[in-house]
Formats: C-alpha cells, sequence, structure tokens
C-alpha cells in the first residue's frame, strides 16, 4: 500500500468512470469490457490504472470471481450519478446549440400577434432562421444595444440614435372600442369622451410621443380608471365585451382582425404619427441586415393583402 500512495496522483479518466460503473452494471469484468468494446486485458490494465491513479483497491478477488471492493462500489455508484450528468449536460449543450449559429433573435414587444409576423418564418434557402424573442417595450431597444437580440419591431414616435432603423410604415394612433357601445359611432373621439371609461393600456409608465403625452396631457384630462393589461390580445378581447377602451397604432388593431367588435374612431385634434421600423445595430452584419429587409418585405406583403389598413 505504501508503494501505491506513493504514486497517487488524484485524477480519473471519463473512461476509468465508464468501465467502473460498467462493470457495477454488468457483475463481470469480461461484460463490462464487450460493452465498452474493450478487450478483457485492456480492460483489466485500464482497471488497474485507475486503482493506482487514487491509492485504493476498487475490486478483489473471491475464488475465481471478481468484485467491487467497499470503496470500488461506492466510486462507481457515484460514476453513474456523474455519467447521467454528463449525458443531460451533453444532451443539453445538443439543444441549446441547435439554435446557433445560423439564427437571427427578433424582438418583438406588446405588438406580438399581428399575422404578418408569420411571413418572416418563411426562411429562404441559405439563409438563418428568424426566432421571435419577447421583451418589455422599454426593453426592446436595450435588447438589441445589449446583443441579446439582432432587430427590434417597433412603432417610435420619434427613431432611436445610435441604432439603424429600417422602415416598415407610417402609422397613426387611434381609439379602440367596443363595437356595440355609444363611442363607436363617433366621427372623432376627444379625451373628455375617455374620461369617465376603464382605460387599458400595456404600461403604467407613459412613453413620450404617445397617447398620454400627445393626447391626455395636451387637453388636461386623463381617464378616471386605468388598468394595466400587457397582452395585445387580452385587451382587445377585454374592449369587444364592453369592458374598456385603449389608443393603439392602426396597423395592430386591422392586423388582429377578426375582432369585429373592436371599431376603430380617430382622435380628435391633431395626428400623432408613429414610425413602424425594423431596428438593428449599425454594425449588424449581412445576415441580420438581410432579415430586417426580409421583415419589411413580409410587413409591406401584410398591407398589399389589405392587413393594415
Amino acid at each position: 500500500m505504501a508503494e501505491m500512495m506513493h504514486t497517487v496522483h488524484m485524477s480519473l479518466d471519463r473512461s476509468h468512470l465508464q468501465l467502473l460503473v460498467a462493470f457495477r452494471e454488468f457483475g463481470r469484468l469480461g461484460d463490462a469490457a464487450r460493452f465498452l468494446h474493450l478487450s478483457p486485458s485492456a480492460a483489466s490494465h485500464r482497471l488497474a490504472e485507475a486503482e493506482r491513479r487514487i491509492g485504493t483497491k476498487l475490486t478483489e478477488a473471491t475464488g475465481r470471481l471478481l468484485r467491487l471492493t467497499p470503496a470500488g462500489e461506492q466510486l462507481a455508484a457515484d460514476a453513474a450519478d456523474i455519467e447521467r450528468d454528463v449525458a443531460r449536460a451533453l444532451l443539453t449543450a445538443r439543444w441549446i446549440g441547435s439554435g446557433e449559429p445560423r439564427r437571427v433573435r427578433v424582438a418583438v414587444g406588446f405588438y406580438d400577434t399581428a399575422s404578418w409576423l408569420l411571413d418572416t418564418f418563411r426562411t429562404p434557402a441559405n439563409q438563418p432562421r428568424i426566432e421571435l424573442l419577447r421583451f418589455n417595450d422599454d426593453r426592446l431597444l436595450d435588447a438589441v444595444r445589449g446583443g441579446s437580440a439582432d432587430i427590434a419591431i417597433a412603432p417610435w414616435p420619434k427613431r432611436p440614435t445610435g441604432v439603424h432603423h429600417v422602415p416598415l410604415a407610417s402609422d397613426v394612433l387611434v381609439a379602440a372600442v367596443p363595437t356595440s357601445g355609444d363611442l363607436a359611432g363617433r366621427e372623432t373621439i376627444s379625451a373628455d369622451d375617455l374620461y369617465h371609461k376603464t382605460f387599458l393600456t400595456s404600461d403604467y409608465r407613459p412613453s413620450r410621443g404617445f397617447e398620454f403625452h400627445e393626447f391626455f396631457l395636451a387637453a388636461d384630462v386623463v381617464p378616471t380608471t386605468v388598468v394595466q393589461v400587457q397582452s395585445l390580445e387580452m385587451m382587445l378581447r377585454l374592449i369587444g365585451r364592453g369592458e374598456g377602451v385603449t389608443i393603439q397604432p392602426s396597423l395592430v388593431l386591422s392586423w388582429n382582425r377578426p375582432h369585429r367588435t373592436v371599431s376603430m374612431v380617430p382622435l380628435a385634434g391633431r395626428d400623432i404619427t408613429v414610425q413602424w421600423t425594423a431596428t438593428h445595430r449599425r454594425n449588424a452584419d449581412e445576415s441580420v441586415i438581410a432579415a430586417a429587409n426580409r421583415i419589411a418585405t413580409a410587413f409591406g406583403a401584410a398591407a398589399d393583402r389589405g392587413e393594415g389598413r
């Protein structure tokens, strides 16, 4: 034992652990060797090498049979757990790796239910596929600038600087009201008309250039009841049931028909315009630029079909 301890360097290869696991499972070194596609002599040599490296006996002979010692049994059991962990780690890496590197990550926020987005999945040959990632609206630009997304799709009252924008369309904010309600037949809707209505919004924190600053504050009127609903689909369903109103870009309301129980009515006063863009970093590679152009094409095709009008 003293001589064995003198050569210890407490390091086993995975092949040593696999042999111990197989030996424990099959009960015979010869069967373990065949399972691992080893010759009997190679298996014996590998087992002896494992014992030399850790400085303790892992097997013992009982008559003509070789069996694991208590130390060997414990190491084999632990090695089986390690092998399962390694297998899971490899599968996880393969799962994650299946999404790389030929993909372009498109960040979408509240406006993620428009049918035109489906067209972006029709990936041309030899082009990276597009994936849709969900972010809060106020994190879309950070996602692009920080590298957690390649492109962001959003409407802007004023295009942010420091990034590149591929224009998609110009749009105007409109009121979305229940078709069966008293506001549906109006030519325009004023801030006063919404004062006593339940106003649905995607975020309590107002963004400059949208309805809070440009419509309500301009009229010195704020709805008495404001409710946050961070799902456009759910928001439109609530409006259709007569449980609220909202103000949104006109395109997302058109795109989300058949919500036929929701009517669009222009806002009183000057138009509040927004610009839809596919936004990416200025130093984006060719695949991202190509994807942004594909998004613009899909956007335009939806308009040609009558969507977004």
